[in-house]
Formats: C-alpha cells, structure tokens, sequence
C-alpha cells in the first residue's frame, strides 16, 4: 500500500497535475500568474497616476471651489494651484517661507537672543525646530513665494480630516491672492498677520468639518497627530507660538465672521499688526509705542519685536498662564537689541507698559519667579531686570 502510494502521486507529480477538488494545479498556477500580472499593472497604473499628479495640477472639484469661496467672502483670481510634493520638497518650502518672512540673519540673531532670554534651551537649532514642526506629519504645506498648496503623498482625498486640511490650505491661498505681502517688519507683525489669514483658513475648515459632520464624526482623526507629539517635545515657547494661529487666531477670525460680513472683510483687508490685537478681539487696541534703537556704538547684530505674545510666553513657565496673561495684557511695546563688544554677546530688552504699577509688577515677578532659574542656568552671565517709569529694561550681558 505503500509502494502504491508514493508510484501514483509520483505519477501525478511527474505528469504537471494533482486532483484538488476538480481543478488542477497547472490551473492554480495560471490563475495566481493571472492574478500577479493584474496586480502588476495596477501597480504600474498607479505609479503613472502619482507621477500625473506630481508633475501637474492636483485636481480640486469645481463644487469645493465654490464653497469655499462662499464661505471665505472673496473669490479666486486665477485656479487653485495645489500639487503632489515629496517630504524633501516639504522641508525645502518650510525653510523658504522662513526666509522670507524673517530672513535668513534675523533667524540666526532670533535663535541667540531666545537663549539669552531662556525661551529656548542652550545649544539648540531654533531654525531646525521651525522647520519640522511645519512638516513632520503635515498632510499639506502652502508655499509663501510661489502661493502654491502642496499636499504630502500621504493625502488621502477620501478622508473627511484630509480634506479639511486641503480646504485649510485652498483658504489660505484665497486669502493670499487677493492679500499678497512679502514682508514683516518684525515677529509680532508677522505673528499677528499669519494668525490672521491662517486663523480665518482654520475657521473655514472647521465649518467644512461640520458641514461633512452627518454620518462620519465618529470615525475622524486628527490627520496630523505626528505634529502634536513633535510639539510637545519642544520648549513651551515653540509650542505656543506655533498653536497661537490655531488657537488665538482662530478665536480672533471667529469673532469678526460671527460680528458681520463686512467686519470679516475688514480684518482681511487690514489684518492685525500685533500679537496683541489678535489676542483682544474685541477691544479698540492701540498703536504700540515706536522703541527707537539705542545710540549704542556696539555692532548691532540684530533686533526685533516680541510683542505680547512674547512677553506672555516668557513668563509663562515660571509665573503661570494665568498671571503671565493679566500681567503681558499691560504691554504697549517693546524692542530688543543684540549687540557684539569685543566679541561678546549683549542683549537689551526693553518693554513699555500701560503704567507705572504695570511695569513695577512685572520686574516683581521676573525676580521672584524667573530670576534664579536664569542666573543659575547662565551663570557666566549677569543678567538683571528693573523699571523705570512706565519703562522696563532686562539685560542679559557677559559677567565682567
């Protein structure tokens, strides 16, 4: 019986063919070869359509257009420009857009002063930082120079939360297109104009999401998780200057949209030129004091504005949020200065306040609260902070 056995499935094996249920396994073998050949060229049709889109326009629906364009009140002047890009493309449009809005020196002179003031460990690459926190993750980039929307290869335009991204980011290039601007003419400026235009394009999203809400809600994801656990890996004053357009931008464009019409024009037409205007939206904000530069002989390696957000997001980690917020609603202006001695560092900060007490609370607080962590985390420095009037003054200069 044995014998019998092995003869006949050698018999078989020898002649192709083994009785499997009716069909035989040359039959097998066609059918999976079928099957290979078609995965093979949807693969390949596949590849085809990544390339279309990567080298043309991505195809956004006339419908989405429109509504879009309905709900932000202005209407685009030429097509939607939106393409395909790699994550490599990503990072080089993150570090155009940071040229040009701070230029490639106030970026390196930011990255000292952030130090000097504590906002930003020792030995960190502020410039890097920006840069991921703007792609990691990020389903969609808008490109400043070009005014073009760049979506990751990841998109899945069948994802209600991708979607939204791209709405976000059609929004913004509306707004761009009928309210170019090439130039800031310091951090505060451009924290508040981009608080504007991408807290208007986040409100469009959320109304997208709630126009979509009917049969998915629960299924939804944010879509840029990565970004999130990036920030929360960075110091506290990089998280919250990157939230701020999401967060207070998108409270500041509420407000007008829910005000009038003609209201969300006019914040569009003449957006916020301060941190602090986009913070009290509903209050007559005026103009901050102008902080000329001192008369000072050192080399001048830089300066620039803080503005309230600044302010708050310095004292934030020592004072807490709630006194850092009563206490930076009191700023009228600031300028800081960073200057070169015989190859020493030198950093003058000085903040105008609403009024005497304003100021004097302030450098009570510093000195309470903030003061000892920075002596002893920059003990080669003397670093000292006092009022004058409505005036106050931090310095941060090499121990002599």
């Amino acid at each position: 019986l044995i014998a019998g056995g092995w003869l006949y499935g050698d018999y078989w094996k020898k002649n192709g063919t083994i009785a499997t249920g009716g069909i035989e396994a040359s039959e097998l073998r066609a059918k999976n070869t079928e099957l290979e050949l078609k995965n093979d060229e949807l693969a390949g049709e596949l590849a085809q359509v990544r390339s279309m889109l990567a080298k043309g326009p991505y195809p956004v629906p006339d419908e989405l257009i429109s509504w879009i364009e309905k709900d932000f009140g202005l209407v685009f002047l030429k097509g939607p420009n939106v393409r395909m890009a790699s994550p490599a493309t990503f990072r080089d449009v993150a570090e155009s857009n940071l040229k040009m809005a701070h230029g490639e020196d106030r970026l390196e002179v930011e990255n000292m002063a952030w130090e000097l003031m504590g906002l930003l460990p020792p030995d960190q690459r502020l410039k890097g930082q920006w840069i991921m926190v703007n792609t990691v993750g990020a389903k969609g980039i808008f490109d400043l120079r070009k005014g073009q929307v760049l979506l990751s290869e990841k998109f899945d335009p069948e994802s209600i939360p991708d979607s939204s991204v791209l709405v976000r980011l059609l929004a913004q290039q509306l707004a761009w297109q009928n309210h170019p601007r090439k130039e800031w003419q310091s951090r505060d400026d451009w924290q508040a104009w981009q608080a504007t235009y991408v807290g208007a394009a986040a409100t469009t999203q959320t109304r997208y999401l709630r126009r979509r809400a009917a049969a998915n809600e629960a299924e939804w994801k944010d879509p840029e998780t990565d970004r999130e656990a990036l920030l929360m890996q960075l110091s506290p004053a990089l998280q919250e200057f990157s939230n701020f357009p999401f967060v207070d931008g998108n409270n500041h464009a509420q407000h007008h949209y829910l005000k009038s019409r003609e209201a969300w024009s006019e914040m569009l037409r003449n957006p916020a030129k301060t941190t602090s205007a986009i913070i009290h939206a509903e209050e007559e904000v005026s103009e901050p004091a102008d902080i000329p530069l001192s008369d000072s002989t050192d080399l001048l390696l830089g300066s620039d504005v803080m503005g309230e957000l600044g302010l708050r997001l310095w004292m934030e980690p020592f004072a807490g949020n709630l006194a850092a917020r009563e206490l930076a609603a009191n700023w009228r202006g600031d300028r800081y200065e960073l200057r070169d001695r015989d190859k020493q560092t030198h950093l003058h900060w000085q903040i105008e306040m609403s009024s005497v007490k304003a100021a004097r609370d302030i450098v009570r607080e510093v000195e309470m609260s903030m003061m000892r962590h920075l002596r002893e985390t920059q003990p080669n420095r003397e670093i000292q902070i006092q009022s004058l009037g409505t005036r106050v003054t931090f310095t941060n200069l090499p121990k002599t």
